[in-house]
């Protein structure tokens, strides 16, 4: 990190990189707290543009913004949408023993 970049600077440079954002949404997810994954799927959603991202799903952006609120609770179908999006995609694989 460069000197005087903050920790957010930072992260939301991260976070473009698709490899880097699908790890840190992995473990928020692992966290297995609902509000800790909603607050890293806003990051990265926020860092690639509401905007643009709603007028890849064809709806208004204000409703990504509720989507990704504090009280929202985006559909399977919307958190596959936002995550394409962003050029990702959820997988599911075993469940790890250990």
């Amino acid at each position: 990190m460069a000197k005087g970049t903050t920790f957010q600077d930072h992260l939301k440079y991260e976070l473009l990189d698709p490899d880097f954002a699908a790890a840190y949404l992995a473990a928020a997810l692992e966290e297995g707290e609902e509000k800790f994954l909603s607050e890293a799927l806003s990051d990265v959603v926020k860092v690639h543009g509401a905007a643009k991202i709603a007028a890849e799903m064809g709806i208004a952006r204000q409703a990504i913004y509720q989507m990704i609120g504090g009280s929202g609770n985006p559909s399977f179908r919307n958190v596959v949408k936002l995550l394409a999006s962003v050029g990702l995609e959820i997988t599911i694989q075993p469940k790890k023993v250990g």
